[in-house]
């Protein structure tokens, strides 16, 4: 554990000073979030890298993954959409000490995005109140006639444990806790949720409202979940990086 701290201060002092490691040769690497990948960085990719003078090399591969490949020293920069607390606390209830010290992150907003909740095209159910959808994630509604559809089971789709749009969503609803539901995980993010739904009729997609598109139904839903579009880095960004975090938010939303 001890080892695992002073690594990490190690890695956050060279990441500071632009001193070279695995991930600081050439292009600023980014990992993380599918969400903030789709909504923000491939879509105005070639304006952040002309703005800040920095080439990106990107991999989407979910918000706790980028997360702990900035720990590991694989990534300058982590993308996540959701509250990095609750990243965190995703990250060691799965694995405990996978993050031994949030304290070393320093999170930066760059924008904002809808959760979607998705259905097959063929689920007759148009809408859904936070406390149903609680209700489901939980385990307790276990049936689509339960809220008005089918008499069918519920199939929660979402991608896999730390991914932002789950755990926005375990956070709002669940109080942090996690899905109880039947569950069936994407391997590469929320983005692939919609089209796992497409061939399910009893399947309820947790995915982000860009991806929310014509081959399902998104559910109408009292209240809105927010999602925060958040680049980390370890300790305060170094000069190349901070150029390119205020690329990201001219480009995007501020």
């Amino acid at each position: 554990m001890l080892k695992k701290i002073l690594a990490f201060a190690a890695l956050g002092a060279a990441l500071s000073l632009g001193l070279p490691t695995d991930a600081t040769a050439g292009a600023v690497s980014i990992h993380g979030s599918t969400t903030v990948d789709t909504t923000l960085i491939q879509p105005y990719k070639s304006k952040i890298e002309k703005n800040s003078k920095q080439s990106l090399k990107v991999v989407a591969n979910g918000s706790g993954s980028g997360l702990l490949d900035l720990i590991a020293g694989k990534a300058q920069i982590a993308m996540i959409s959701a509250p990095l607390d609750a990243v965190i606390a995703k990250l060691n209830h799965k694995n405990p000490d996978a993050v031994p010290d949030g304290s070393v992150f320093v999170p930066h907003m760059v924008g904002a995005a809808r959760v979607a909740f998705v259905v097959h095209k063929s689920n007759p159910v148009k809408s859904l109140t936070q406390k149903q959808l609680a209700g489901i994630l939980a385990g307790r509604i276990k049936n689509w006639k339960e809220v008005g559809g089918k008499n069918a089971p519920i199939v929660v789709m979402a991608e896999q444990e730390g991914g932002g749009a789950r755990s926005m969503v375990e956070k709002t609803l669940l109080y942090g806790g996690d899905i109880r539901a039947t569950l069936k995980e994407a391997d590469n993010g929320a983005a692939d949720v919609p089209p796992m739904v497409a061939k399910d009729p009893n399947a309820l997609g947790i995915t982000m409202e860009a991806k929310s598109n014509s081959i399902v139904n998104k559910l109408r839903t009292d209240k809105a979940i927010q999602q925060p579009l958040i680049l980390v880095t370890i300790g305060e960004p170094a000069p190349n990086l901070a150029k390119v975090i205020d690329a990201a938010q001219t480009a995007g939303f501020f």
